[in-house]
């Protein structure tokens, strides 16, 4: 059908006194690859993978105020001057929610227990980017105890 439209065209500009040659450009095909869409929109990036970093909405040292104000130190880890730093992955979903908490090094007391408690408290953060799309992330933080 959209060929005999442009055909029809074709004729009636020769008709007209058109002398040039009139060529109908063959249509582009398109196809989306949803397979592929679907698989990044669950990836996980790693901080270098995306174009914009997550951030905690009121900056990093908000969140580290954040997670000492609701880090519950034990009598034990005060009485055994036990301070030391708890290493912990998270991803940071595409929602701003934080997930997969997994604690990488503790100093124990239930220390390892504890950040995961807090950071599951957390407000959501504002997600990376990648491509004008927000994505879910790997993010990796250090949580120094002090006395």
């Amino acid at each position: 059908m959209v060929e005999d439209s442009v055909s029809k065209e074709i004729d009636s500009v020769k008709r007209s006194g058109n002398k040039e040659t009139i060529t109908p450009q063959k249509a582009i095909k398109t196809e989306k690859n949803e397979n592929k869409i679907k698989k990044e929109d669950n990836e996980v990036y790693k901080p270098g993978e995306v174009d914009v970093l997550p951030k905690y909405p009121e900056g990093i040292q908000k969140f580290y105020a954040f997670i000492k104000k609701n880090f519950v130190v034990s009598e034990e880890i005060v009485k055994d001057e036990a301070y030391g730093a708890v290493f912990a992955n998270m991803v940071i979903e595409k929602d701003g929610s934080l997930s997969k908490i997994e604690i990488l090094h503790d100093f124990g007391y239930g220390s390892g227990k504890e950040l995961e408690r807090v950071l599951k408290l957390s407000s959501n953060w504002i997600p990376a980017v990648k491509d004008g799309n927000p994505v879910r992330c790997l993010y990796s933080m250090p949580y120094y105890l002090q006395p």
